[in-house]
């Protein structure tokens, strides 16, 4: 990066969309809320009161040019971040069959996270290597959402406190060293910013108070956890610098994408680099984020506020003080992926892989998706069925003729049949079964699981033709791990205001019909 001239000082705000921005998002600096009205200048001027590196009192500013020069010895850091987000949820007819918006949910959600990161670089590295994994044990990570006034409070359990982040893909996946992430704790730790990238907003060239420069789209896609960036247009000024500190502000526009699908955002924010430490040891960004809508997620426009504060440590506190033994140029073992998904409504528990996501958990009825790059690959719909007499098992002829009967014309052949216990007890009968539907081959895998107090549940997959290698080893995956867990039949959370979604995944037949749908 070098040093530019920039037609417009980055402390006017003449857009009048911009100041729109800057009122919703209310950002916290000076350790209290700044209005709306006072905002647009206040966050470029505000005295970071909060910022744990302060200035001595009487320090003189440096007028000769200066390197912020990162210490890259400092690889062990103590990071604290809060995060408040309002906005809007866009929620689709029918994500399979139109990207467009049938409803809007207003949402607001606070977030704090507390964790200690270890820079993990490969052992023949050097020290100032861009950093593609680190090593984090979270004191504190937990949020508050309220989606259309229903609240739900989301929670890391302590198990899974100790985990690795990969960066040598984006955005960063991580994963606990001990056990599964839940579905709920993997989003929760999906934050819009990466403690692990604040420092490549610094300027490469030697600055003075006053110098203005580009940040490059490679930066930006690091800190803000983006897979790909179309667009970058972000400049940032040295507001002032100290023997102790330099101030600088950062605002503009990035075009990108998520895990395929597209999203714009908007950024001003301000960070201090402590030239003591060699490190930036506080951050406040103000984040508007327009996400498209996807087949597994919904779109958004939202507003978000983060501040973080990042020292370096000493010596680990609750991390082991000895780093473990792992190899971060190596692939990650698959099971170490593999995350939790429950349908409270259905009353089931499985473990798969992180392509299949939850779409809808309605009374007695749940869908999931396997997703791969905004493309639906396969879909799976749980039914809970009615309870046996105890001791009664229902036999595989019995599914068989009920597959029949259900697909009707449909069927060409009922390829292969087994029968099963698998790890969590559960007799489990599988069916694979061939077809078309209008003139589209499909497949279906329709699994029966009960127990031996007559409890029950099926699962159908179903995919198009084209799909089965994608899709590969999901239905051996899902019988494996699926257990009983209790239904709540009046869980909140499930009769969130994604109804018209829910309602919407019902109909998904009319393209790819699952076995479990039309019975």
């Amino acid at each position: 990066m070098s040093r530019e001239s920039l037609s417009t000082p980055l402390i006017n705000d003449t857009i009048p969309s911009r100041r729109k921005f800057l009122g919703l998002t209310s950002l916290l600096v000076a350790g209290s809320v700044v209005s709306a009205n006072t905002l647009a200048v206040g966050i470029v001027n505000a005295d970071e009161k909060s910022n744990t590196s302060s200035r001595s009192e009487g320090e003189s500013e440096i007028t000769e040019p200066v390197t912020l020069a990162v210490n890259h010895d400092a690889q062990l850091f103590r990071v604290r971040m809060e995060m408040d987000v309002e906005g809007n949820v866009n929620i689709p007819a029918n994500s399979l069959v139109s990207r467009k918006k049938a409803s809007v949910i207003p949402l607001k959600s606070e977030a704090v996270f507390d964790y200690e990161e270890r820079y993990r670089l490969p052992h023949d590295a050097s020290i100032d290597s861009f950093v593609t994994a680190a090593e984090r044990f979270y004191h504190e990570a937990e949020s508050i959402n309220d989606l259309n006034d229903v609240k739900r409070h989301s929670k890391l359990r302590r198990e899974v406190a100790h985990t690795m982040v990969r960066r040598d893909t984006m955005p960063e996946i991580l994963y606990s060293t001990r056990d599964s992430f839940t579905s709920n704790e993997l989003e929760l730790l999906r934050v819009p910013v990466s403690s692990v990238a604040v420092d490549g907003l610094l300027p490469v060239d030697a600055v003075v108070s006053g110098d203005q420069y580009v940040i490059e789209a490679e930066s930006m896609r690091s800190l803000l956890n983006l897979t790909s960036i179309e667009q970058c247009e972000v400049k940032a000024e040295v507001v002032a610098i100290s023997e102790s500190d330099a101030r600088i502000q950062v605002r503009g526009n990035v075009d990108g994408s998520v895990d395929g699908v597209p999203t714009k955002m908007r950024v001003v924010g301000k960070l201090t680099f402590d030239r003591k430490e060699g490190v930036t040891t506080w951050l406040a960004m103000a984040v508007h984020e327009t996400r498209e809508i996807g087949i597994a997620v919904p779109g958004f426009d939202v507003a978000a506020t983060i501040k973080m504060v990042r020292q370096p440590l000493a010596k680990t506190i609750a991390m082991p003080a000895t780093p473990f033994a792992v190899d971060v140029t190596a692939a990650i073992d698959p099971a170490a992926l593999l995350i939790e998904l429950q349908s409270n409504q259905v009353g089931i528990s499985t473990r798969m892989d992180r392509r299949w996501r939850m779409i809808s958990d309605v009374r007695g009825l749940s869908m999931m998706r396997m997703i791969e790059n905004d493309r639906s690959i396969a879909q799976c719909d749980f039914r809970r069925l009615s309870k046996l007499p105890e001791g009664k098992q229902w036999s595989m002829e019995a599914l068989q003729e009920n597959i029949k009967t259900t697909l009707g014309e449909q069927l060409v052949q009922l390829e292969l049949a087994n029968e099963r216990v698998n790890s969590e007890g559960l007799r489990v009968l599988s069916v694979v079964a061939r077809g078309s539907v209008q003139e589209v081959p499909i497949r279906w895998v329709i699994q029966h699981f009960s127990d031996d107090s007559g409890r029950r549940a099926m699962a159908t997959f179903t995919m198009e033709g084209d799909s089965v290698d994608a899709f590969a080893t999901s239905d051996v995956q899902l019988s494996e791990t699926l257990r009983f867990i209790d239904p709540n039949v009046a869980e909140e959370e499930a009769e969130i205001a994604t109804r018209s979604q829910i309602k919407a995944s019902r109909q998904d037949a009319t393209s790819t019909p699952s076995a479990s749908d039309q019975r």
